[in-house]
């Protein structure tokens, strides 16, 4: 009998609308959208984490219609795609960065699948994406996630329309710092293979004997190689400060 008085039209939406969030979020903010990820576990953890917050959550206020539940539905997902593109937007930084460093390396056509985002990807995108992982869970970036859902529940009623500009005007801003930081990123290393052009270029003036392909290209990329691992504890500084930043943004948008 107590259980049946609880499934009233609002509980039963209330919830609905609030594993719809859960799932919708689970689906998109980086490291729970990985596919290696199974999404009957997906699934469950949103369920799991929908009644542990039923009990804090307001409940819905408006008239419940199809009408109504279905725009609410479309909120929610938005919402979340929002921010999730906006999270995954600092691990992209980092894959545009090794896109420019394998180029130069030589290393364009040695791609792999990388099945964290279901994408083909360069050996050096791979690397920065695996150390780039580990340094999310080193600050707590799992924990920041479900801390942003949690707190919209209190600031953002289920199924409410949310400041679509706040998220317009940030992805504009923020687009400006993308190639920057990437290209920011990745110029240690640009920098230092076209010195190595330089170089190569003019023993080749001098010694018309030197062979590039035998010789100029290994010792190429083991600078690019030594240079990658000087740099590797700033471009992962660097990740960890602008993911930091766009939590604290999507907290102030969200807020």
């Amino acid at each position: 009998m107590e259980i049946a008085k609880l499934l009233t039209d609002v509980n039963v939406v209330t919830f609905l609308l609030l594993f719809i969030r859960f799932a919708s979020f689970l689906s998109f903010i980086p490291f729970f959208n990985f596919p290696t990820i199974p999404m009957s576990l997906k699934a469950a953890f949103a369920l799991w984490l929908s009644v542990l917050f039923f009990p804090m959550t307001m409940k819905v206020n408006f008239d419940i219609n199809i009408i109504t539940l279905f725009l609410a539905i479309i909120s929610e997902v938005t919402l979340a795609f929002l921010v999730g593109s906006a999270l995954s937007m600092v691990f992209d930084i980092l894959r545009f960065a090794s896109e420019q460093i394998s180029f130069v390396m030589g290393f364009t056509m040695a791609s792999v699948f990388d099945p964290n985002f279901g994408v083909q990807s360069n050996i050096v995108g791979q690397f920065f994406v695996w150390v780039a992982i580990l340094i999310f869970f080193a600050f707590g970036g799992d924990h920041l996630e479900i801390w942003l859902i949690a707190k919209s529940l209190h600031s953002l009623p289920l199924g409410a329309i949310f400041d679509v500009h706040a998220f317009y005007q940030f992805f504009v801003d923020y687009m400006s710092k993308y190639f920057l930081l990437g290209f920011s990123l990745a110029f240690p290393v640009l920098a230092v293979s076209l010195f190595s052009d330089i170089v190569f270029a003019m023993i080749m003036k001098t010694m018309p004997q030197f062979n590039l392909l035998v010789v100029g290209f290994p010792i190429k990329i083991a600078i690019a190689f030594m240079v990658l691992m000087a740099i590797l504890g700033s471009v992962m500084f660097v990740f960890q400060k602008e993911m930091i930043n766009v939590f604290n943004v999507m907290f102030s948008i969200l807020s």
